[in-house]
């Protein structure tokens, strides 16, 4: 039989069942979790092609709120299953693989069909049906089933972290939604120039921080603004100084000396400043400038009418959005201001990666190599040497070093001597009576009667 994956993974619980309910049979399984399964992923249970994605009479819209619906081929296992009330992240004509991510559950009941949100699951004998025997009880036919996870991802699909950067406009926003519909960082203002303080940082700050995601926050920086005054205030206002920073440059900001003086003075102050957001159409209008030893680059693209939830919307990692300039790779993609987060239209962003690997760029742990890496460049080191010697690496030098030693291990104790672990017992050499060099010297010069030196078999 051909592999089949649970729709949900750990902590799922069936929470209405297939069969007669007091207002209606209910063709399939719903699924939820325990204390919420609002932003859920939800699987593939079968490999097959995407047949409908998108708005649904009764699971909701509009795109890419609704279903998705598999067929499943005759070398997949056959049948074809439904996923409803779910935001999708495949699209129809996709090939999707058993156990691969195809959209998270909805958690906004203005678009999920006005329920609370939960996954309905069916499974269909052949091709989709509409209610009746052609559709199963989905419970027998996912015994068995394989507990989903990235690890069973296909190889090309890389992990994409989202995130949303906010301000005092986005005040009372819901953070905790905003969580539980999968952003995993926020970018927060907490100054401009040397005369703004964000009202909304703090509660921002305290709840991102209170449910363990990832922060930054940012300062625009004014061209017409002292530097230390600007870093003094953006540095009181930010509060906690293991926060990471951003400095926002666009309008009025001046040209890549100014940011990268204000970039020292935060780092004066004991704030690691991590990105740098300065827009490729400002990068142009200031002449194009080399912007190396800035920190890596927050790029923004919005592309053409690019609205709704940002899973859905995100162009992907080959996106032009992703192209550095000016000398300077993009680590963090703003692209759409139109993301639906939380029910409002925020600005939203993606990292390339884990949110472990984002963490670890923005606080500078990646910075610090590996053992491996570390064992490696030690390896290939060219030490100076002198004038007309051989330039060798470390490597070669230790492998010539290790190899000479052995070489004169076994010129003292004899053939095979050095290929011995641990202690050392000398194998000798036939033409020193089966002693070893040392030993020899001790009985000649004991037969020669130079003074201190002894037989070794007298000793024993």
């Amino acid at each position: 039989m051909s592999e089949r994956y649970w729709p949900l993974g750990t902590g799922r619980m069936a929470t209405s069942g297939f069969g007669d309910r007091p207002e209606s049979f209910h063709w399939g399984v719903d699924f939820g979790r325990d204390g919420g399964s609002a932003g859920m992923p939800v699987y593939a249970a079968q490999a097959g092609n995407v047949i409908y994605a998108g708005p649904a009479v009764g699971f909701g819209g509009p795109d890419p709120a609704g279903w998705v619906v598999i067929d499943h081929p005759t070398e997949d296992g056959g049948g074809t299953t439904v996923y409803g009330h779910i935001v999708r992240e495949v699209a129809v004509g996709d090939r999707v693989a058993a156990g691969q991510r195809i959209g998270h559950i909805n958690p906004v009941s203005r678009t999920n069909g006005g329920v609370a949100p939960h996954l309905h699951f069916e499974v269909h004998r052949s091709t989709w049906a509409g209610p009746g025997p052609d559709r199963l009880d989905p419970m027998p036919w996912l015994t068995s089933a394989i507990e989903p996870g990235a690890e069973k991802m296909p190889a090309t699909m890389a992990h994409t972290t989202f995130g949303i950067d906010i301000s005092n406009h986005q005040e009372g926003l819901d953070l905790t939604q905003a969580f539980a519909e999968g952003c995993d960082f926020v970018i927060a203002k907490v100054s401009e120039g040397d005369y703004f303080r964000d009202a909304q940082w703090p509660s921002f700050r305290d709840a991102t921080l209170a449910a363990g995601k990832i922060l930054v926050g940012y300062h625009y920086v004014r061209g017409d603004c002292d530097i230390e005054a600007q870093a003094d205030s953006f540095v009181d206002h930010l509060g906690d100084r293991d926060i990471p920073a951003m400095i926002d440059f666009e309008a009025n900001s001046g040209g890549p000396g100014v940011a990268r003086a204000m970039v020292e003075a935060i780092q004066r102050r004991g704030v690691r400043v991590a990105l740098t957001y300065l827009p490729h159409w400002y990068w142009q209008q200031i002449g194009s400038p080399d912007l190396t030893g800035l920190p890596p680059l927050m790029s923004s693209s919005y592309g053409v009418d690019r609205a709704g939830v940002a899973s859905a919307i995100y162009p992907g990692s080959s996106d032009s959005g992703w192209e550095g300039y000016g000398g300077l790779d993009v680590a963090v993609f703003q692209f759409s201001e139109r993301g639906y987060v939380a029910n409002r239209d925020l600005d939203v962003d993606a990292f390339r990666g884990t949110p472990d690997q984002l963490r670890a760029l923005l606080t500078g742990d990646d910075d610090m190599p590996s053992k491996e890496e570390i064992a490696e460049a030690v390896w290939a080191h060219r030490p100076p040497k002198p004038s007309g010697k051989t330039d060798a690496t470390a490597g070669e030098m230790l492998a010539w070093d290790d190899q000479h030693d052995g070489h004169i291990l076994e010129q003292l104790a004899g053939p095979g001597s050095k290929d011995q672990r641990g202690a050392l017992t000398p194998v000798g050499w036939p033409q020193l009576g089966g002693r070893s060099l040392l030993d020899a010297v001790a009985v000649i010069g004991a037969k020669l009667g130079i003074d201190g030196f002894k037989d070794p078999a007298a000793l024993k």
